[in-house]
This record gives C-alpha cells, structure tokens and sequence, in this order.
C-alpha cells in the first residue's frame, strides 16, 4: 500500500513538474486576528510577514495550479500588554483562474492549506499559554490577483478551521487562552517574482 501511494504521489509530482511554467520566489505582508468573541482581554491582530517559493503550472483554459512553501509571522495582542509572536510554515494549494489578456492576467483564486506552528514567543508569554497553543493549522483561502509579465500581486484571506488553543488545557491552567473559541483569520498581500 505504501508503495502504491508512493507512485501515485511520485506521478502526479512529475506530471505537475512537467507543467510547470516557471520558479516563484514570494514575499509579503498578512495581518492576524482572531474570529473569536470569547477572548476576554483580546485587545488586537498583529501585522506579520510571510516569504517563501513555489511553482506556477502553465494556464489550460484559464486555470493555472500555484502551489507553495510560506514561513509566516503573525500573532495577537492581549490588553494586559501580552504580545503573542507566531511563526509557523504553511502550504498552500493556489487554484487560479483567469483569463489571459497579453499584457496582464487578472485571475481569482481558492487555496487550501495545510500549516505547522513553531514554539511562539513574545512579550509576556507565560509557559502555560505555550502548552496550550496547538501546533498543526488547516484551512482554506481565497483572493484575486493581478500577473503582469512574470511579476504577480495578489491579496488573499484565509480562514484557519483549526483551533489556536487546546481550550480545556488552557481552562485547566488559566492561560490568556482559556474561553478561546475561534480561530485565527489572516489577511495577506503578496509579491511574487516569476522565473
């Protein structure tokens, strides 16, 4: 069975490659907040960065498959002057689609993605509030875009459908954590270089 899923992946890996138009090297600005309500002494999101690489397949009938490997910055600010830093690596699956106009190509695009949170930091942060936060993200995002010669700009908002925080372990050690309900919400703009 390992095996099986092994070739399939290796396939379709290649059949992606062999699409590919081009090399994307990525950079750019995302704010964070969180939906939830329930965060008593959530004061604000956090502006934050992200960069990263990816690939572009060649356009069919106007949709193009974009995906990329993101290290993002982001975080919340608490009223009581906590500063929570996260960091974490993302994958996101770009679906684009628009139509080629010589001289630009206006798109939209859907990207599911997949995410790993690192240790956060930040000022204020106990240990407990650390133990709390769950480390894997999944979620789905959508944006448009412009493509101008090899050089893209896009805006993009995704919505994490995974938690911030393990709740009961937060409720248990009352941690800045503990009546959170939501998830984290980011907002991005973006850069990409096409080679």
């Amino acid at each position: 069975m390992k095996k099986l899923t092994l070739l399939i992946v290796s396939i379709l890996c290649f059949g992606i490659l062999a699409n590919a138009q081009g090399f994307i090297v990525k950079a750019g600005y995302n704010y964070s907040s969180s939906s939830s309500v329930t965060v008593k002494d959530l004061k604000a999101g956090r502006s934050g960065w992200h960069a990263g690489i990816g690939f572009q397949t060649e356009p069919s009938h106007g949709f193009s498959f974009q995906p990329e490997l993101l290290y993002k910055v982001s975080g919340l600010k608490f009223s009581d002057g906590a500063d929570l830093r996260l960091s974490s690596l993302e994958i996101p699956l770009n679906v684009q689609w628009g139509p080629d106009l010589l001289i630009a190509r206006p798109f939209i695009f859907g990207s599911p993605f997949l995410g790993y949170r690192f240790k956060p930091s930040g000022k204020n942060i106990s240990e407990t509030d650390v133990k709390a936060l769950k480390h894997f993200e999944w979620g789905v995002g959508a944006g448009l875009g412009v493509e101008i010669w090899k050089l893209q700009i896009a805006g993009k908002f995704n919505w994490n459908f995974g938690t911030l925080a393990d709740v009961k372990s937060a409720q248990d050690a009352m941690s800045h954590f503990d009546d959170i309900s939501g998830h984290i919400r980011t907002f991005e703009i973006s850069i990409a270089l096409r080679f």
